[in-house]
């Protein structure tokens, strides 16, 4: 675990109150599911017995019971509240608990407390304000996290595509600290338009990456040139097993007219089909020839962000 924070866990839909759902963020497994009030709860995806998975049991009112031997547990304190095989006058031993984690649900996510402490009062989903029909999905990716948060700096075309958009690797400026996220704007062009990206001199789009220091809350917004938004996708983020990444978004098209876009674009708004794409196959060969550009700044302030404030003074 790499510091106590919110993590935007799952997409809200996807948690139900009929099958757990697991999930892995920030390393740490989790079981979803909601209790008869319809409240988003957590607890540790493992039963204390024999080490099952909770999220291969069921949903029993406000608990879950693990699909082994029946044990469940309060989807609140995480209490084993009944075992199948006691007697009636047999007490179940408070040391058979589930741990449960603080759950806050805000935009379209569903949002877990990992770490110590108490909870803050900032979602990493509350800038994602969606306007009009939103287009989402999840995955798990084969890249580890600190790459897969790299390369959306480096190299986002790797990582996530918009219909008939070319991205570009020109920088349109360094990377700026905006308080808990590196931002960088980078050229972008239509996919029509003739002349290569490096002979533009005046780029009519713009994609801006906003990537974390701490956590895995991901912004992608494509703009005019003259910043007015077109597209924006919310995409949350952590570290999977095995050196994998999890992943869930949202994201939306703001709903005024681009001047300037080619008709393959009006087509694809008139459909309706997602303008964003956010891929859960990820080309190992192009990661690699990637250069590692802006992810400096982001690797030396995620070490600065790590630092105790008595040792910085």
């Amino acid at each position: 675990m790499s510091s106590s924070t919110w993590w935007a866990s799952a997409l809200s839909e996807a948690v139900n109150g009929e099958k757990p759902l697991p999930v892995v963020y920030d390393g740490e497994e989790l079981v979803l599911f909601r209790n008869t009030k319809g409240q988003a709860l957590a607890l540790e995806d493992r039963c204390p017995h024999r080490r099952v998975p909770l999220a291969l049991g069921c949903v029993v009112g406000d608990a879950v019971q693990c699909g082994y031997h029946g044990w469940i547990f309060d989807g609140t304190t995480g209490a084993c509240t009944a075992i199948p095989n006691l007697h009636a006058d047999e007490r179940v031993p408070p040391r058979y608990a589930a741990r449960a984690y603080p759950v806050a649900e805000q935009n379209g996510f569903v949002h877990v407390w990992l770490g110590d402490g108490e909870p803050s009062d900032s979602l990493p989903a509350a800038s994602y304000q969606p306007r009009g029909r939103e287009f989402t999905g999840s995955a798990v990716v084969s890249l580890q996290h600190d790459e897969y948060l790299a390369v959306m700096l480096d190299g986002p075309e790797c990582l996530i595509d918009f219909e008939g958009v070319k991205i570009t690797d020109f920088f349109l400026g360094d990377p700026i600290r905006r308080e808990s996220h590196l931002v960088l704007d980078r050229g972008a062009v239509w996919a029509t338009q003739l002349l290569p990206a490096n002979f533009v001199v005046d780029y009519p789009l713009i994609l801006r990456t906003s990537v974390p220091l701490v956590g895995g809350d991901i912004r992608v917004d494509l703009l005019t040139a003259e910043e007015r938004p077109i597209c924006s996708v919310f995409v949350a983020s952590g570290a999977n097993r095995r050196r994998t990444t999890s992943l869930c978004w949202r994201g939306f098209m703001h709903d005024h007219d681009v001047e300037g876009a080619p008709l393959r674009w009006r087509a694809m708004r008139a459909a309706r089909r997602p303008p964003i794409t956010v891929f859960s196959e990820i080309d190992g060969a192009q990661i690699a020839a990637l250069l590692v550009a802006p992810s400096r700044d982001l690797t030396v302030l995620r070490q600065q962000s790590l630092i105790p404030a008595t040792a910085a003074v």
